[in-house]
């Protein structure tokens, strides 16, 4: 996979990797600025089709606020997958009622998964592009718009 953009917001950072792979890469506390700007980033990434995430949470921690909005914030329609790498068993509960949750609404249909990993979580990213028949990381170009441009994001 090529890298394309990468951006830094708070104390976190996200890569983005040609066709449809985001990286993130979670430091310390998570605020609701964070996760908002990581909603702009998901938002822009995913206006050409959907997209993997793999957020490596294994150094992190995030505040109820922010937990809320980020569950309050997420649109189905902008993944094929997330997975989570390095989280402990508190972010798994905390991940799975929100997943749970979520699911309740009828309108949430994406892969949750976590992986001890980032070679696990590529090999689950795989496992998901196969059962959905997605087209896989030599396809090319990405399919997102070229004004996405890397920044700091407060």
């Amino acid at each position: 996979m090529s890298l394309i953009k990468e951006w830094k917001f708070g104390t976190h950072s996200a890569r983005w990797e040609a066709p449809d792979l985001l990286r993130l890469t979670w430091r310390g506390a998570t605020r609701v600025e964070d996760v908002d700007s990581v909603l702009q980033i998901f938002q822009e990434a995913s206006s050409g089709r959907p997209i993997f995430v793999i957020s490596d949470v294994s150094e992190s921690t995030i505040d109820k606020a922010a937990r809320e909005h980020f569950s309050q914030s997420l649109r189905a329609e902008w993944f094929h997958g997330l997975i989570y790498v390095g989280a402990n068993a508190l972010q798994r509960a905390i991940t799975k009622a929100i997943v749970i949750a979520l699911y309740f609404t009828g309108k949430w249909r994406v892969d949750v998964e976590f992986a001890d990993t980032e070679q696990e979580a590529l090999r689950i990213v795989s496992r998901i592009r196969r059962a959905r028949g997605v087209e896989g990381s030599d396809s090319g170009e990405p399919e997102m718009p070229l004004e996405l441009e890397p920044r700091a994001l407060a």
